[in-house]
């Protein structure tokens, strides 16, 4: 059970959020090169504005409320592949410009929160794929516990942070509840999933910068980061919502074509196939 993606943006000036704001993974521990391959970074001008996961050879999956107008600044935007420092050049480094962006048919920003917040992202190369950088299935949820990754902060000071460049994983708890007690009619869950459970323990959040960022459960992508309402100094846990990817499977496939074979994962079987219990 697999399905993917949309795009979309307003005014790029806006849009390219200030880099002093509070943002990315509170908490969460650093990721080693080749433990998430299909991880990029996406970036504007060198900046790092968000996060995606690699689909096939030349998509990439994000959020639409990440690079809606980037239309208009399309050869100025870059992905990056088989990285987890956003500073010092890795060997195993792809970087690779945008050829075009496609937000999903329906997606709406409105005032109270994007409904169908997803895009692909098609690259000019493609990805040459290794044990470094390597595509992910998606599929729908199927336990408590999921794994975010994210390029983000560690500490949040004021109305600052101090960055982290590393990308960082943490673990959190799925539970729609939370968040349509904190988002009200704006969650919606057939097209949504939430995270965020101080109660079942959760400690770590998705900030602002996290957008477009992986959701991983069973070595399947399950959702990428649509919004939350910030991180704070006291490290209070943010519920947080993603675009749940099962669901927009046509578009998905319409407009990027079919995944690799399983064959074509290389190194990692948890790409190909999911954990048994």
């Amino acid at each position: 059970m697999r399905i993917l993606l949309a795009i979309s943006f307003l005014n790029v000036i806006t849009a390219f959020k200030d880099e002093t704001a509070a943002s990315r993974i509170l908490q969460g521990v650093p990721a080693a090169i080749g433990e998430f391959p299909y991880v990029v970074a996406i970036k504007v001008d060198d900046k790092f504005r968000c996060g995606g996961f690699i689909y096939n050879e030349r998509w990439v999956v994000t959020v639409a409320s990440c690079v809606n107008g980037f239309n208009n600044v399309l050869d100025r935007v870059t992905v990056e592949a088989g990285i987890v420092s956003l500073k010092m050049p890795e060997p195993s480094q792809q970087l690779i410009r945008i050829e075009s962006f496609h937000l999903y048919d329906s997606y709406n920003e409105s005032l109270t929160g994007p409904l169908h917040d997803l895009a692909l992202i098609q690259t000019r190369l493609p990805f040459t794929f290794n044990s470094e950088v390597n595509f992910s299935y998606y599929d729908e949820t199927s336990r408590e516990m999921a794994t975010f990754i994210g390029w983000g902060v560690a500490e949040v000071i004021g109305d600052g942070g101090s960055y982290s460049n590393e990308l960082r994983k943490a673990m959190i708890t799925v539970n729609s509840t939370i968040c349509q007690s904190a988002y009200g009619t704006s969650y919606q869950n057939a097209y949504m999933i939430c995270t965020g459970d101080a109660d079942a323990g959760d400690t770590q959040s998705p900030c602002q910068y996290d957008e477009g960022s992986p959701l991983v459960q069973n070595g399947y992508v399950v959702g990428v980061m649509s919004r939350n309402s910030g991180c704070d100094a006291s490290g209070t846990v943010i519920p947080t919502i993603y675009t749940r990817l099962s669901v927009y499977y046509n578009w998905m496939v319409t407009t990027a074509g079919i995944q690799p074979l399983p064959s074509l994962v290389q190194l990692d079987r948890s790409l190909s196939e999911p954990e048994t219990n």
